[in-house]
């Protein structure tokens, strides 16, 4: 039955339409309405289910008559269902009664109400339903409610009460379910949101009908789109109590609001099964969201300082954040600071500075600054492996464009775990310019680079490791040699191409210097027999130089792709202009020779008849062969000296007869496709193996000349990869020559120097991977689930900025990542590198107690964390800083490591993820995470083990809450690490 009821002037409701409930649609109908103004139509079909269909009837469509007087204005709709409607005169009550078996329902506005019998009691006091089954649901409130027995409301007051009521919510889908409830609803004019209270209830996210989990709560209120509260609560996991908590929050508002940080702390923090056990609690703070365009975040981080050691001391650490975007500047970014105090004494402070700023469409400002003053307290304290290995890297970077110039002016800034050395680039002046064209017979691509470097604090091994000075008092004492390097450099380029014929100019200076002292051998130029052995406080190598060649016109372009060429280049490898140590301010000179060149780069290709899948196998050969000639010269022994070299044996100023030669094979396989040739499709291919050489030089006058070898080229490197395996990459470095390639007493011994290889295994790779690839078979995915397990929802606050740094509250961060489980997937690699073993000379083998020295009596913690990362991490590049020849040569012992990242579906509950580094050489592991996932439907069980390269220790065990992760059940265990050093 429908009655849609008409307005007058003359009949006025006696309560706002804007308030109307149920009952008081009801009661306007029975009151106010007389049967002329009612139109009644057939009755609808039955309701026949409960839950969310009974809550939304099924109305029947109204005729044209009911329409036409729906468009009147004043009109509203009232629909209802019943078998029958019962009125008593004497006290007013009137009853809506449902066929046995099926429920009346009433509607008004979108907010319904069904029942077995609804009664309306007075003009506008109360509703009262009663049945089996209740449902009442209000669209303006958001939330269904399910009751069982009775349901009442008071209209005036807008506010109800039920008995064993179920209530849905849709801000944070929450299942209640209360044994008494009340409610009352929202109310617009009164800026009022529908508010829910419950007793002896309970609360689950599980949509199961036999949940995983759920809360018993004593007491618990909800609001709409607001928040939800509860106290007295115990947790139940498959019906078994497992865990009691005070109360429980959830803010359900939308946007960020500020409130309580959740803080981290695990079962063990409570209650200690250990008496040695030291607690630990992060996160404790409060966030402030000051507006949409800024918010902060403050908190401290504890750890106690009982049974404190020198490995293990206990520490607090002041975490503060600061997130802005300013819109209308196109600017956006973070400011950490984080203020890190050890029981010991010591105390690191760490700033970080993430901006993005777009000034213009054509200007730009990047900047990612990180400082810490203690590296070594950030070391060793760090739990996470990859914390302990971290570079502390700060970048910035300005672009402009100025018409056809593009600026880019920054630097770089780094910082070791562990070590005192900081490497600085800045600031670096770059500017490059799109061609430019004047008429089309010359084109003018001009660039200009500047830039200054440094390395202080530096702690790889030198020839002296202290400095002796002289005091007031004529005494001797002794000092670290702080040592340290800067580099500067200057390069500006002129390329002009004048109709096919291109020119080649450029101007470079540089000046590169070591603040330290160190020995030299010095030969003399006379009778190299007689040698002697200075020490320069300083060294350094300046430099001033030119270059300048032409490329003549293609000839055979597309086949063999031959290019002439003639270049003025210097006699000797060294620049035009050096200055060094041994000159002093002394500039000394080369000189400078024509040198003419032809070059080819022919490619070959070779087709083959497939099989199988294999439609066709195609073998490319791309070569490049180069012949150059340069007459015979002479240089000075004054510009040899100043490099440390001499005439003697020296062969850079003979005639050059070379030919160079580059090689790169590829091996395709072309798929046969399955689809029509006609839509276009394009069969897929698979590259089998590449091939790739270094170029290779071999001068014929050297050979005739020392009448041995005549390769050039003191190094050559072997590239593999394939399509097969992903990330398939090999390489292989080899030194060719024992000694200086440009000295006739250079020996011919190729000797292997480095290795490197990576690739992986999966669902669709592996040695099955590779038969069903290549043979067309299923090809599986395997996904990664990079989301840190354990780590608190965001929620509602929501980042300002994207780029994360190393101060803050983004200093903290689990070590454990782990799969989602799908397939089986892992990555490989493995390095190895080391040093040709000298002959003659100066050698001293690295030692990293010796560099230490200097913290053994003053802190034997820094010093034994001092020889750990050294020796994990030895210098490479000691012999590449000096400036001129005659110098220690540093042999670094050689480096081999294997590491593994693997991750595997154990069963289709159980995940696991296991990544570990090996050193062959000291032969041991340098890091190990494992993790074990137990997926149980709306909870994860997380099992992990790690170890960080500096020896510190963690077990972590939580069981945490899909829909909350804050709601968790944690225990960690961490030790740092003590170990001994091998001396």
């Amino acid at each position: 039955m429908m009655r849609v009821v008409a307005g007058s002037t003359s009949w006025k409701p006696s309560f706002p339409l804007t308030q109307v409930g149920v009952i008081g649609v009801l009661l306007s109908l029975y009151t106010s309405v007389g049967y002329s103004q009612v139109l009644v139509l057939p009755t609808l079909p039955s309701l026949q289910n409960v839950g969310a269909q009974a809550l939304r009837p099924q109305w029947a469509p109204v005729d044209s008559v009911a329409l036409e007087l729906m468009k009147r204005p004043g009109m509203d709709v009232v629909r209802y269902q019943a078998d029958r409607l019962e009125y008593r005169a004497n006290d007013g009550l009137m009853s809506l009664v449902g066929k046995k078996g099926e429920r009346a329902a009433v509607e008004r506005q979108a907010v319904s109400l069904v029942a077995d019998t609804i009664e309306f009691r007075g003009r506008v006091d109360s509703v009262l339903a009663r049945g089996d089954t209740i449902g009442m649901r209000d669209p303006a409130g958001g939330d269904e409610i399910v009751a069982l027995g009775n349901l009442a409301y008071d209209m005036a007051r807008r506010e109800g009460s039920a008995s064993d009521v179920s209530n849905t919510t849709t801000s944070g889908n929450w299942y209640v379910e209360a044994h008494r409830a009340a409610f009352s609803g929202a109310d617009s004019s009164a800026s009022r949101d529908q508010v829910f209270y419950g007793s002896n209830s309970t609360m689950t996210a599980c949509a199961d009908s036999i949940p995983h989990f759920h809360y018993s709560v004593r007491e618990l209120k909800r609001v709409s789109n607001n928040m939800l509260v509860a106290r007295n609560v115990v947790m139940h996991i498959q019906g078994v109590p497992v865990f009691w908590l005070p109360f429980i929050f959830q803010d359900a508002r939308s946007g960020r609001r500020s409130g309580i940080l959740t803080p981290r702390f695990g079962f063990a923090e409570l209650v200690r099964n250990n008496p040695s056990y030291r607690r630990t609690v992060e996160n404790m703070g409060y966030y402030f969201a000051l507006s949409d365009y800024v918010d902060v975040a403050a908190g401290v981080d504890w750890r106690s300082s009982a049974n404190a050691t020198d490995a293990d001391p206990g520490w607090t650490r002041w975490n503060s954040e600061v997130r802005y975007r300013w819109l209308d500047r196109f600017a956006s970014g973070r400011l950490g600071a984080s203020v890190h105090t050890l029981s010991s004494g010591l105390s690191n402070t760490q700033l970080s500075l993430t901006h993005q700023q777009d000034f213009s469409i054509r200007s730009h400002l990047t900047a990612n600054l990180n400082f810490a003053t203690s590296t070594t307290v950030q070391r060793q304290t760090a739990l996470a492996p990859m914390a302990a290995l971290a570079t502390i890297a700060s970048q910035l970077n300005y672009q402009r464009d100025f018409g056809p110039l593009q600026m880019s002016l920054g630097g770089t800034r780094r910082q070791y775990p562990g070590r005192p050395q900081v490497d600085q680039d800045f600031p670096n002046l770059s500017l490059t310019s799109r061609p430019i064209s004047i008429g089309e017979w010359l084109t003018w691509t001009p660039g200009l680079n500047a830039s200054s470097s440094s390395s202080q604090h530096l702690d790889g091994q030198g020839d002296f490791a202290r400095r002796f000075i002289s005091r007031a008092d004529g005494t001797i004492d002794s000092v670290k040699v702080d040592r340290g390097t800067h580099n500067k450099s200057f390069a500006l380029s002129t390329p002009l191409k004048i109709f096919d014929f291109q020119i080649s100019a450029s101007i470079r200076a540089s000046h590169r210097g070591n603040d330290y002292p160190e020995m030299r051998t010095i030969i003399n130029p006379v009778d190299t027999s007689q040698r002697s052995t200075r020490v320069f406080e300083k060294t350094w190598l300046s430099e001033l130089d030119f270059d300048l060649g032409m490329n003549l016109p293609q000839f055979f372009g597309g086949t063999l792709n031959l290019v002439p060429s003639i270049t003025m280049s210097n006699v000797g490898s060294g620049a035009l202009l050096v200055r060094t140590e041994r000159t002093g301010a002394n500039w000394v000179s080369q000189g400078k020779r024509l040198s003419y060149g032809l070059g080819i780069s022919p490619t070959f290709f070779a087709l083959y008849n497939g099989i199988g899948p294999v439609a066709r196998f195609r073998h490319s050969l791309a070569t490049s062969l180069g012949y150059s000639y340069s007459p015979k010269s002479s240089i000075s022994s004054e510009y040899l000296g100043a490099l440390g070299q001499t005439q003697v044996g020296y062969l850079g100023a003979n005639a050059q007869n070379r030919v160079t030669l580059s090689i790169q094979q590829t091996f395709e396989a072309k798929m046969r496709s399955d689809a029509d040739t006609t839509d276009g499709a394009q069969a897929p291919i698979v590259k089998l193996l590449s091939l790739q050489f270094t170029p290779i030089t071999w001068d014929f006058e050297r050979a005739r000349v020392t009448g041995k070898s005549g390769f050039a080229t003191d190094r050559m490197d072997i590239t593999l990869r394939s399509d097969l395996l992903p990330g398939f990459d090999v390489g292989v470095g080899y030194s060719l020559f024992q000694g200086n390639v440009l000295a006739d007493s250079a020996v011919f011994s190729p000797y292997l120097e480095s290795v490197r290889a990576s690739f992986s295994l999966g669902a669709g790779s592996g040695i099955g991977g590779i038969f069903g690839r290549f043979f067309g078979g299923p090809q599986l995915t395997a996904q990664r689930d990079s989301t840190p397990i354990g780590s608190a929802s965001m929620g509602s606050r929501q980042p300002l900025a994207a780029t994360a740094g190393m101060a803050g509250q983004s200093i903290r961060g689990s070590p454990l990542v782990l799969p989602t489980g799908k397939a089986f997937e892992a990555q490989l690699s493995f390095s190895l590198s080391q040093q040709r073993p000298p002959v003659g000379g100066r050698v001293v083998e690295y030692d990293a107690t010796l560099q230490c020295a200097p913290y053994r009596d003053l802190n034997p913690l820094q010093y034994d964390f001092c020889v750990r990362n050294a020796l994990a991490t030895p210098p490479t590049n000691v012999n590449a800083l000096q400036t001129t020849a005659g110098g220690t040569f540093f042999r670094i012992p050689p480096q081999i490591n294997m590491g593994v990242q693997s991750s595997f579906n154990l069963t289709p509950s159980w995940s696991a993820s296991w990544s570990t580094n090996y050193d062959f050489q000291r032969s041991e592991f340098g890091m190990q995470t494992v993790s074990l996932k137990r997926a149980l439907h709306d909870w994860n069980a997380v099992f992990g083990f790690t170890q960080a390269p500096n020896g510190n220790f963690t077990f972590t065990f939580f069981v945490a809450l899909t829909a909350q992760p804050d709601i968790k059940f944690d225990y960690n265990r961490s030790s740092y690490g003590s170990q001994n050093i091998r001396r």
